[in-house]
């Protein structure tokens, strides 16, 4: 019916076992008459850069004309002459499976051209080669590329003997050629009926169309050829809407879109389906109506005629057969008029086609003879631009032999320059890797105390916990066991309800101080702080918190000092925090610097730092004060003097971490054998905009820190 949507051939050669230049120029071979430029495209494009023999270059070179014969932009009377020159060098080595492939990008061009004579001469002289070279399966596919030519010349005639000498050797013929083959001699079958003037003639040629596309689409249904299956719904729908058979044509149109799914069908298919709809209309409807949608597709196809040229011969066809029955001459004799002014468009086209490309061959002469003075034009210039390069080479000899002194100079500067920066690396490396090696041995030890100090402190509440859970659950099993036995009395059930109690409130307390010392080590995680600066009265909260801590102090010869608070400090900072860190260095005096004491003292004072926006608070007591081989790690998780003994090492640990990462600010330990410890913090003064100023009389307590971090 139309040259259009033919499916693609696979492979129908065994592949070469000489390598991948081999088996691509195999599959290039075998490829069948549905010319893909992807596939050249992809695959030729890989032997760039391989190491080709001249018959596979030629070969090579063959194929990617092929490649280009339909490409728009490409000239094809240059493809042409290009393709004549392959040839003859072909010829001129004897190489016959290059020759073939000459002939084939040869055959393309000329088909292109719509020279159909000279593609089926070409396609010939292919065939003969490949049979001279031992490939008969080539030689098959080329008598099958036969088809597609003689359809595009029209030659419906011959394409039906060549299609059914051809099928009488199906067996040969592998599925996918068998299909193209079978289309072949159906479209051939479908232009026949519609050119014979004589009824009986006619309904053979339909009736043989129909069984030939019966037969392609129980091929494709067999041997799985889904594109090529849809192909088969598609041409028999149309030709069941010729012959006016509704019922069948719609039912092919159904499995057409059920086979098709959620895909968009191309557009050349869906003309033809409409084409379907409006000739079914012609059979089944009303006369009018049909006749004026005949006449709209008629227009339509009239102004696109660049992928409707099957459809617009259908569609005349259709016009003179309904317009002769129903007596609507005038439009009858205007599509006989149009189908008749196509005719001689296309053999017009084809006769300026023959002239361009005649033209072509006679303008060669003067092309190679142009070309030949423009390369002894080039000589000279080459002979030119030597003689000048070796002026040049001379010149820049003299100034290397010049720049040769100089750099002898600069390589000596350069070696005594490098040597020395050469002992400058080596001492820094060693520097670098003997404090990197320091710093390592520090980290190593600072992750040890603490691996140390959680295990020890998580030990002890956690073993008496499981130790009350294993007694719990001895004394719930005997409980359970004199039940069962019937021997269980009130006072044993009262019994061993308090000892259930008593392990309960056991578990609980160890659980508890646990979980007290989790939270006081994700305290260490400034993460675990989502607090929100706030404005708030710093000298008015101090005295509220100082007042807390008074009520807290263990006896009576303990003191607790405010010094430096103005009556008012309205202030913009982390309230909770900052009371979290003041309620640690309260709860850090009470275990370590009094421990064993019945009398103590802590000072607290408050005041700006001279000469920098920041605000000194110092938290001082008497205690016996740190060691000073503790004194630089006090500030590590989990180290702790009294581990084990009520100190978990997260005191000091927590109050830097929210000092310095939550409120920004820095803070510093400073303490003497027996000079109790003093801990200094640096908090930003952000007053909040309201804030009045301290007065000038508050001290300033805060000197140089001992111990920074």
């Amino acid at each position: 019916m139309s040259d259009i949507d033919r499916p693609g051939m696979p492979n129908t050669a065994p592949l070469s076992e000489g390598g991948a230049i081999d088996r691509t120029l195999e599959q290039a071979r075998s490829h069948a008459t549905s010319f893909e430029q992807s596939f050249f495209a992809e695959r030729l494009s890989q032997l760039q850069d391989q190491a080709l023999t001249t018959e596979q270059a030629l070969e090579l070179e063959a194929f990617r004309l092929l490649a280009l014969a339909t490409a728009p932009a490409v000239e094809p009377q240059d493809l042409l002459l290009k393709g004549r020159d392959l040839l003859d060098l072909s010829q001129a080595h004897g190489f016959k499976l290059a020759e073939a492939a000459c002939w084939r990008a040869i055959q393309w061009v000329q088909t292109r051209l719509k020279l159909h004579h000279a593609a089926l001469e070409s396609i010939a002289h292919a065939a003969a080669l490949y049979e001279q070279a031992e490939r008969l399966d080539l030689a098959q596919l080329m008598r099958v590329a036969r088809c597609p030519v003689l359809f595009m010349a029209e030659m419906y005639p011959e394409l039906r003997q060549t299609s059914a000498a051809l099928l009488q050797q199906r067996a040969e013929l592998p599925p996918a050629l068998q299909q193209l083959v079978l289309n072949n001699a159906a479209s051939a079958a479908y232009y026949l009926a519609n050119e014979e003037v004589d009824a009986s003639q006619a309904r053979r040629f339909w009736e043989e169309c129909l069984a030939l596309h019966q037969e392609s689409l129980c091929l494709t249904q067999a041997h799985g050829l889904g594109y090529a299956e849809l192909v088969a719904h598609l041409n028999l729908a149309v030709v069941h809407a010729t012959l006016g058979h509704g019922s069948a044509c719609r039912e092919h149109l159904s499995r057409l879109h059920a086979q098709a799914g959620d895909g968009p069908l191309q557009p050349s298919w869906l003309l033809w389906e409409r084409l379907c709809g409006v000739l079914l209309r012609c059979r089944e409807g009303g006369r009018d109506e049909a006749w004026h949608a005949l006449l709209a597709l008629d227009a339509e196809l009239s102004k696109a005629p660049a992928i409707s040229v099957g459809h617009r011969d259908a569609v005349l066809h259709a016009l003179r057969y309904f317009g002769e029955r129903w007596g609507f001459m005038d439009q009858a004799l205007r599509a006989s008029l149009t189908q008749l002014q196509q005719e001689r468009e296309r053999k017009r086209e084809l006769s300026r086609a023959l002239g361009e490309t005649v033209q072509a061959v006679m303008e060669r002469p003067r092309l190679l003879q142009a070309n030949e003075l423009l390369s002894r034009h080039g000589s000279e210039l080459e002979q030119s631009l030597a003689q000048r390069n070796q002026e040049l080479s001379h010149a820049l000899a003299k100034v290397q032999a010049e720049a040769s002194i100089r750099a002898a100079a600069e390589a000596a500067l350069k070696r005594a320059h490098d040597e020395l920066e050469a002992q400058v690396l080596q001492r820094t490396a060693e520097l670098e890797v003997a404090l990197r090696t320091l710093m390592q041995q520090e980290k190593q030890l600072a992750l040890s105390r603490m691996v140390v100090g959680v295990a020890h402190e998580m030990n002890t509440p956690l073993g008496n916990a499981r130790m009350a859970a294993s007694t719990m659950q001895d004394q719930c099993q005997s409980l359970r066991q004199q039940a069962r036995d019937g021997l269980l009395r009130r006072s044993d059930l009262d019994q061993g309800l308090a000892r259930l109690q008593e392990g309960s409130a056991m578990v609980d307390r160890g659980l508890a101080r646990a979980g007290q010392l989790v939270e006081r080590f994700k305290a260490l995680a400034i993460s675990q702080h989502q607090e929100v600066a706030q404005d708030f009265d710093l000298a008015v909260q101090l005295r509220e918190w100082a007042e807390v801590w008074r009520g807290r102090l263990p006896g009576a010869g303990f003191q607790l000092e405010l010094c430096g608070l103005p009556p008012t400090l309205p202030w913009h900072g982390h309230r909770r925090a900052l009371h979290e860190v003041l309620e640690q260095l309260f709860d850090n005096s009470i275990q370590h610097a009094w421990a064993g004491r019945n009398a103590g003292r802590i000072v607290v004072k408050l005041g700006l730092k001279a000469g920098e926006p920041l605000l000194g608070l110092d938290w001082q007591d008497d205690g016996p004060g740190i060691p000073p081989e503790h004194l630089p790690h006090v500030l590590e998780p989990f180290f702790s003097a009294r581990l084990g003994q009520g100190g978990s090492g997260l005191g000091l640990s927590t109050v830097h971490s929210l000092v310095c990462a939550l409120m920004g600010g820095r803070m510093a330990v400073h303490s003497e054998a027996g000079q109790g410890c003093r801990v200094a913090i640096e908090l930003p003064a952000r007053p909040n905009r309201a804030a009045a100023a301290i007065p000038d009389d508050v001290p300033m307590p805060l000197g140089e820190a001992q111990h920074r971090t």
